[in-house]
């Protein structure tokens, strides 16, 4: 049989393919390696609120390209809000104080959990952990706000942001918290999930990603989860409206793809990468008689609907990369690197010969 130039060339593309196939894809398969860790300067040194240490657990960070915002997920004392930036640069970002913002809607929600970008960069959002309500009262409807706004390039103090509503009249998101309860909805809860806690959220460009931590009965009684929830969405007049098509997209045994980990090991963060078209999952332990520790997972969305998570391993070493921290969000920094920032609660924990104090919070920089 003779093979024509076109039968040649379409050989010579399946032997391209199967080559292709055959090796990692993308800097992720080959593994990361931490280059960078250290402690960043929150706030003065000794600030004091009724007496008391003020301690930063920074739990969220966002680089827009312009400036990397982080937030605590504690509130600050006087007219500050929990969220805190730098203008961006690639060295020495963190040699300067922070500047905080003062709007009144990032001061008056409260327990601040992740940062998230649209992948066309334009929109930002700040996720609370949804965590909290008293039944009758409105008093920690704060703790329950989606806000966004959008990336100007401007100065952050000038940004106004927006909370999502799905009802009318509410000034944060019960709303969406109510329709978060219900996708949660189970056997044992048949008309919602009374508890449950947001600690990872990711916008795709019609899709909101919500990562459930905790959920259950009540904040004392309950189990660790990597579970996603996803909806629709678009804007209108520069409003968000989300759908109504909530679901769970994921329920992720995490234990189970990784036997060997410690135990229980829950989501913290899950961030959507648009150069990649991967999310980025961050799984953390905390203990009271146990090192805290987190790992960093990545899939992409058909992977997560299966409940498969890819984990990142140390490029030097081939054992998992682990942060000796509770890394609670990431986000990208330059083209091959990940910003961690951790939450070590009130832990004064080390990084070499260097130890916590209660203004600074710990940082990790992960290349690709």
């Amino acid at each position: 049989m003779k093979f024509t130039r076109f039968s040649s060339a379409l050989a010579l593309g399946f032997v391209l393919l199967f080559n292709a196939c055959q090796r990692p894809t993308t800097k992720l398969q080959t593994g990361g390696i931490i280059v960078k860790e250290g402690f960043i300067d929150c706030f003065q040194a000794g600030l004091q609120a009724a007496g008391k240490d003020v301690w930063c657990e920074a739990s969220a960070v966002l680089n827009d390209g312009n400036y990397i915002s982080m937030a605590n997920d504690k509130d600050m004392p006087g007219t500050d809000a929990s969220i805190f930036y730098w203008a961006y640069a690639e060295t020495g970002v963190f040699g300067s104080k922070p500047t905080y913002v003062t709007q009144n809607l990032f001061k008056t929600a409260q327990k601040y959990e992740d940062f998230a970008l649209t992948p066309d960069r334009k929109v930002a959002f700040l996720t609370t952990a949804f965590d909290r309500v008293k039944e009758g009262s409105t008093e920690w409807d704060s703790y329950n706000a989606l806000l966004y706004w959008p990336v100007n390039g401007g100065n952050p103090q000038t940004i106004q942001p927006k909370a999502v509503h799905l009802a009318t009249g509410e000034k944060f998101s019960m709303g969406l918290r109510n329709a978060l309860s219900k996708a949660l909805r189970s056997t044992e809860f048949p008309d919602g999930m009374p508890y449950f806690k947001v600690e990872g959220f990711a916008a795709t460009n019609n899709k909101l990603f919500f990562g459930i931590r905790e959920e259950g009965k009540k904040y004392d009684d309950f189990k660790y989860k990597a579970k996603v929830l996803t909806v629709s969405y678009r804007f209108e007049n520069d409003s968000l409206v989300a759908g109504t098509d909530f679901q769970t997209l994921a329920d992720i045994d995490i234990a189970a793809l990784e036997p060997s980990l410690p135990k229980p090991l829950a989501l913290s963060c899950i961030e959507f990468d648009a150069k990649r078209n991967v999310f980025w999952v961050l799984t953390s332990m905390e203990s009271e008689t146990q090192l805290n520790s987190a790992y960093l997972w990545w899939a992409t969305e058909a992977e997560l609907k299966t409940g498969k998570l890819h984990l990142v391993k140390d490029r030097a070493t081939g054992q998992p990369l682990k942060f000796t921290h509770k890394a609670e969000d990431l986000t990208t920094v330059g083209s091959n690197r990940l910003f961690v920032i951790h939450d070590d609660d009130r832990n004064r924990t080390k990084i070499g010969d260097q130890t916590r104090q209660p203004h600074q919070a710990a940082y990790t920089i992960v290349e690709f």
